[in-house]
């Protein structure tokens, strides 16, 4: 791994999708399948059926972390 590829990784190259981490509000909970409908802040169009984490009970109206990498979402959790 070389530092060229480490500075494209924090600054984020266009041309290669990058993780990110985002924050959002959940909308909806979904039962089946369990997933959420997110804002992701700043925004005011609604995301459906995002996955999270196990350990995150999701509630509407949650503020949350997501992790984005193109156009995949993951909600972590809860923001306390």
């Amino acid at each position: 791994m070389d530092l060229n590829y480490l500075v494209n990784q924090i600054k984020g190259d266009t041309n290669i999708p990058t993780l990110r981490l985002r924050q959002g509000k959940v909308i909806v909970v979904n039962v089946s399948p369990n997933s959420i409908n997110v804002q992701i802040a700043g925004d005011t169009n609604t995301l459906p059926s995002v996955k999270y984490l196990d350990s995150y009970s999701p509630t509407a109206l949650d503020i949350v972390w997501l992790l984005s990498n193109g156009s995949d979402l993951l909600c972590i959790g809860k923001q306390a």
